[in-house]
């Protein structure tokens, strides 16, 4: 295995753990969440679940980096759902008036 391929390994390894890592935020309700963003968490939950033997046997950069793509691009949509809806249930700031 190259540097290149240990890396990208690394990367998904390190994606996987913040995944994992918002997840038992959500879970715990430290996180406001709709069920638009539960839902895309189980599909990011999921989809690593059923890709990280592939991602860890394979000998294929190609493939890893496929599978990491699609998983990044799973954490990012849920994070932003995450995003949306905390600012969504944060009440409007009361500024006194000028």
């Amino acid at each position: 295995m190259n540097s290149d391929e240990t890396e990208m390994r690394e990367a998904v390894r390190e994606l996987a753990d913040a995944l994992e890592t918002m997840l038992n935020l959500i879970k715990a309700d430290a996180l406001p969440a709709t069920p638009e963003a539960h839902s895309l968490f189980q599909k990011a939950g999921a989809f690593l679940d059923e890709s990280t033997d592939r991602i860890s046997a394979s000998d294929r950069p190609a493939e890893i980096l496929s599978l990491a793509t699609a998983l990044n691009r799973l954490v990012v949509s849920a994070r932003e759902q995450i995003l949306d809806d905390a600012v969504a249930a944060s009440p409007a700031p009361d500024h006194p008036t000028m």
